[in-house]
């Protein structure tokens, strides 16, 4: 064992010197045989010992030197090297928000299309005017406008001395028939004024509105307009039996065959119109009126009864703008109905303000409902 431990002090690994064996040799201080025998165990320290025998300072004051050196090295380094991750990290960040703003501009403008689209859907599924008469409602009988109470109001009217419509003193009809009650024999069909002046005698308006020829179509007053309609009605095959947009099914669609139209004068097209409001068929006959006004949109005969049909379909706030449509100061023969029957409209949506405009209006100018507008305002309430 003695043995084993000499070889190994003599051929085992020496420890480096120290800094303070280094000092206490250059003193003279120390074990100075160990510190040979370190000094020799390996090239590095016997380089080292020989640096530091030529130094006139102290090993230790050397290396605190150094030490300091080295920190302050180690400590720019590290400072560079934070500035560097703080580069990478804003880098990184500036990265991920400009994949974030690209991700949500695209989610928007996919969001867009989606949503634009879908409307463009809705709008192409979207009935026409004539198509969304299938989905309205009669309202009750008793509240109708019906052909029976216009055929009476006529015949009370014509009867009334001074009414804006005068009395007839003859009547032509034709083959289809359809009666046409000019002033004098030798008018002509083609002069459409019939006559002119204000609505009544006793009237507080000072606007004259000219009253048209008027034709009869079953019973039903229209004004003559056939010297002016020279452009035929053109009329789709299926216009009364078309099923809306939105209601029809993908049978439907696959059985969908390219619609054809007919041509068809003004004359047979709105006498047969007016044959489908005399019976009641409200529904047929406003598709006919919208056709009418898809080609001539100034029709007062169309205007007028269609806003009744919309009337009686219970779609009062489609009525109005028809029965503004129905008169004007060349055609003033639908002028007092249009007015009564815009009252009755408002009341009927309980719109009281423009309800008593109206029918004060009516009682101002005591025309020929100038009565059943007080009863309908008293009811209302002043």
């Amino acid at each position: 064992m003695i043995f084993l431990n000499l070889l190994n002090r003599i051929f085992g690994t020496k420890k480096p010197l120290s800094r303070q064996e280094i000092d206490d040799y250059k003193k003279g201080t120390g074990d100075t045989h160990e510190i040979e025998m370190k000094s020799s165990d390996s090239d590095f320290n016997t380089e080292a010992m020989k640096g530091w025998e030529s130094a006139d300072y102290s090993v230790k004051e050397g290396m605190e030197r150094a030490d300091k050196k080295m920190e302050k090295f180690v400590n720019n380094s590290s400072k560079g090297s934070s500035q560097n991750n703080k580069g990478l990290i804003l880098s990184f960040s500036l990265f991920v928000l400009t994949m974030l703003a690209l991700i949500v501009f695209t989610y928007q403008g996919n969001k867009a299309f989606n949503e634009q689209t879908k409307v463009d859907i809705e709008i192409t599924e979207q009935p026409t005017r004539i198509e969304e008469v299938d989905l309205f409602t009669e309202i009750p009988v008793e509240k109708q406008i019906t052909s029976n109470e216009l055929k009476k109001t006529a015949e009370v009217a014509s009867a009334i001395p001074n009414n804006n419509v005068e009395k007839r003193d003859h009547q032509i009809r034709n083959e289809k028939n359809i009666v046409i009650q000019p002033t004098t024999e030798d008018e002509k069909i083609e002069l459409p004024i019939q006559s002119s002046g204000k609505i009544s005698s006793t009237s507080k308006n000072t606007l004259v509105y000219n009253v048209a020829q008027e034709v009869y179509l079953h019973s039903l007053k229209n004004v003559d307009y056939r010297a002016y309609r020279n452009r035929p009605i053109k009329v789709d095959n299926n216009l009364e039996i078309g099923i809306p947009a939105n209601l029809a099914t993908e049978n439907d669609k696959q059985e969908f065959q390219p619609v054809e139209t007919t041509d068809i004068t003004y004359i047979d097209y709105l006498t047969k119109t007016a044959e489908h409001f005399k019976e009641g068929q409200y529904k047929i006959a406003l598709k006919r009126y919208l056709t009418i006004l898809d080609t001539y949109p100034d029709d007062v005969n169309a205007n007028f009864y269609g806003g009744l049909c919309y009337f009686n379909l219970g779609q009062f706030d489609k009525s109005h703008q028809l029965f503004r449509n129905a008169y004007s100061i060349g055609y003033g023969n639908f002028r007092e109905e249009a007015m009564w029957f815009s009252a009755r409209a408002n009341y009927e949506e309980k719109n009281d303000l423009k309800a008593k405009y109206f029918l004060k209006k009516i009682i101002n100018e005591d025309g020929f409902y100038s009565q059943q507008a007080k009863e309908l305002l008293e009811s209302i309430g002043k």
